[in-house]
């Protein structure tokens, strides 16, 4: 086994060779090299910063699948960034640098060969591509004096499969709120069916996984069940992606007799085994599954419907009162109006946006009803505030 004399916390403050300079309204690449400990490759991130103050600015990572196409990456959410005020970050992990898309990146590199791992060949977790996101996030933080605490994280497809292995790996993360749209399959925390499939291992004691694995290292890590159920993951699934026959969609008859035949099913399979193993040990669970009706494998629709997990903090939510003051009511809206229950006694300022967090309604109203009848059916966010008080909430018009 390689040798584990490290600090696994030095991977949230790698030194950095040059600062980039990052500036609002920009929107470009630059090469980010990561330092010691961490020894990986340097990767190309593509970057969008729309207008507004960087500082305090929100930071979106997204991850890209099997092309390794960051710009694309970057692209789908520029839109989106410009109007709601957040900065995207899509690292691109080049076959150049990270070769063997499975082993690298997919799997993270965390055996030499993740589909046949042996203990010889477990590698230290600085030698981890999962280890370059922390890193990463200090440099953009570094570079533009930054007060943000965590980060937000997308990936679709072949990065939603990193992103869920991130959240299970890396136990001392800022990750936020991270969102895997449409993985082609998953590391399910089932010790009954061996890595990269579930957490067990096919060395090792009898009955050892994965967790037990790293906690008898001599440096152990705190990858623990508790922690990945903890992290905020939304497992974000199109209706229709539903063809066993799409292309890179990895088939073998481990995994297709574990979770099935196709992304929508598997995805099914991950969060609902996920969660009554949670049940199970009496273990919180901080998951949500949501389903996109009628959507398929398509990267820039499921982002456009990722953005709703991200609109509370970038429309800053959160009044620590809010439900003192003020309910909506009905939501769902099925009639030409919604109500606004409070004590205040002071107008209130509402202001309505649609999935793409563009806002399309404000006024300022005083008998708290208000007419919602030119709303088409779907998905919207209302924020409303007063003097003393704001919270965003999420409505749906039928």
């Amino acid at each position: 086994m390689k040798n584990h004399l490290f600090l696994f916390s030095f991977l949230l403050f790698s030194g950095l060779i040059y600062t980039q300079n990052l500036n609002s309204n920009t929107t470009g690449s630059f090469i980010f090299t990561p330092q010691s400990p961490v020894n990986r490759p340097p990767i190309e991130v593509f970057y969008h910063i729309p207008s507004g103050n960087i500082t305090t600015m929100p930071i979106l990572m997204s991850f890209h699948g099997a092309n390794r196409d960051g710009a694309n990456y970057r692209d789908y959410w520029i839109s989106m960034a410009n109007s709601n005020g957040f900065m995207v970050f899509a690292p691109e992990f080049t076959n150049v640098n990270y070769p063997g898309l499975g082993d690298n990146y997919l799997m993270g590199n965390v055996f030499v060969d993740g589909d046949n791992p042996t203990q010889l060949e477990f590698n230290d977790p600085n030698e981890w591509t999962f280890s370059v996101i922390e890193p990463l996030f200090e440099y953009i933080k570094n570079d533009i004096s930054g007060v943000q605490e965590t980060y937000s994280a997308w990936g679709h497809s072949g990065g939603a499969q990193f992103l869920h292995r991130f959240a299970l790996f890396v136990p001392d993360s800022k990750l936020g709120i991270g969102v895997c749209s449409n993985s082609g399959w998953y590391t399910v925390p089932e010790s009954g069916v061996d890595y990269p499939y579930g957490t067990g291992l096919p060395f090792g004691s009898t009955n050892e996984d994965l967790f037990i694995f790293f906690q008898n290292l001599t440096t152990p890590l705190n990858v623990t069940l508790e922690q990945f159920f903890g992290k905020e993951l939304v497992i974000h699934l199109g209706t229709n992606d539903t063809d066993p026959n799409s292309p890179a969609l990895r088939h073998n008859d481990i995994l297709d007799a574990q979770q099935g035949l196709n992304r929508y099913v598997r995805g099914q399979y991950f969060f609902n085994t996920s969660q009554t193993t949670s049940t199970d040990i009496s273990l919180p669970f901080n998951w949500e599954k949501h389903e996109v009706t009628g959507i398929g494998h398509n990267a820039q629709l499921m982002a456009n419907d990722a953005l709703q997990f991200f609109l509370p903090n970038i429309l800053s939510v959160d009044s620590v009162e809010e439900n003192k003051f003020i309910k909506i009511y009905p939501n769902p809206i099925y009639s030409s109006y919604i109500n606004f229950s409070t004590n205040l006694s002071t107008p209130i300022s509402v202001s309505i946006y649609n999935i793409m967090g563009i806002e399309i309604f404000k006024r300022i109203i005083e008998d708290h009803v208000l007419n919602v009848s030119n709303l088409d059916t779907g998905i919207y966010f209302i924020k409303i505030q007063s003097n003393t008080f704001s919270t965003t909430k999420k409505i749906i018009k039928k």
